[in-house]
């Protein structure tokens, strides 16, 4: 047996919780893990190992599965295998993330027998406006490696069964919160004007050393040659050339980072689920 972790992930936080699972399930059921990054490349056709378990991990996009992380898992063939779900979330609300994933994996083949909604450092995050800056920290990755002992235990004995990963609830945010940044999100959609170019990277040209890492680290290569220019129709806003950047030179000042951080503070836990077969 192979458990093979399967991560999307620009800025680490996916891959990391994901490793965190896959690492406890391949110690207690004495099997080898396979760490497999996606962020930059699609995997070819292929099917998956018979006899292994695949974790597959990926960012929160408004409510939902990454698109990008679909597009670069598509090829895969689950043939019948079981699966980990991690979804990924700035500290907001993870929505419809979860439901969509099993959507997607079980189209793929797979059967999803565990879910898991874990948080990580908001793309939008800035020393100024923090959104669960730090994270996942140790004890989001303590709770992903129980996570992970809990399914390896559920593998090895038999009893992991599919899950209804729409039973998994999201943890509230207080009331006014909610209210808020609804209010905000209804006046900047109706300020916006038609064809405008969204917010993207800046780059402070006195800072920039030229060093031409955040061309490698950009998932989808909307930086330019000069390290400054970015192409409006590749950009996803990850923020893994903000956040990678070694001389500070970049920023993606989002007109949602300080309503985030204002609203949406307070620590969010990981909520998990295993699925358990019918008696």
């Amino acid at each position: 047996m192979k458990i093979i972790d399967i991560a999307f992930s620009p800025t680490r936080t996916s891959a990391a919780i994901a490793a965190a699972v896959a690492e406890a399930m391949a110690a207690y059921c004495g099997a080898e893990r396979v760490g497999v990054d996606v962020t930059y490349d699609s995997l070819a056709e292929s099917n998956f190992p018979s006899g292994s378990v695949a974790v597959i991990a990926a960012p929160v996009y408004g409510g939902r599965m990454s698109p990008l992380a679909k597009e670069r898992l598509k090829g895969l063939r689950g043939n019948g295998a079981p699966c980990v779900l991690i979804a990924v979330y700035g500290n907001r609300a993870f929505e419809n993330a979860l439901v969509d994933m099993a959507e997607f994996a079980s189209g793929l083949g797979f059967m999803p027998v565990a879910a898991g909604a874990f948080v990580g450092e908001h793309s939008y995050s800035t020393e100024s406006t923090p959104i669960a800056a730090g994270r996942p920290d140790s004890e989001d990755l303590a709770e992903a490696r129980r996570f992970g002992m809990s399914i390896g235990q559920a593998v090895a004995d038999g009893s992991a069964g599919a899950v209804d990963v729409g039973s998994l609830t999201d943890v509230p945010s207080p009331g006014e919160s909610l209210e808020a940044f609804r209010k905000f999100v209804a006046e900047y959609m109706q300020s916006r004007v038609a064809g405008a170019v969204p917010v993207l990277p800046e780059v402070d040209i006195e800072l920039c050393i030229g060093c031409g890492l955040c061309q490698n680290l950009c998932p989808v290569s909307a930086i330019g040659d000069d390290c400054r220019s970015v192409d409006a129709s590749k950009c996803i806003r990850c923020s893994a050339c903000v956040k990678g950047c070694p001389s500070g030179a970049r920023r993606l000042l989002s007109p949602f980072a300080p309503v985030l951080s204002a609203n949406f503070n307070i620590r969010k836990n990981p909520v998990t689920i295993i699925g358990t077969k019918a008696s």
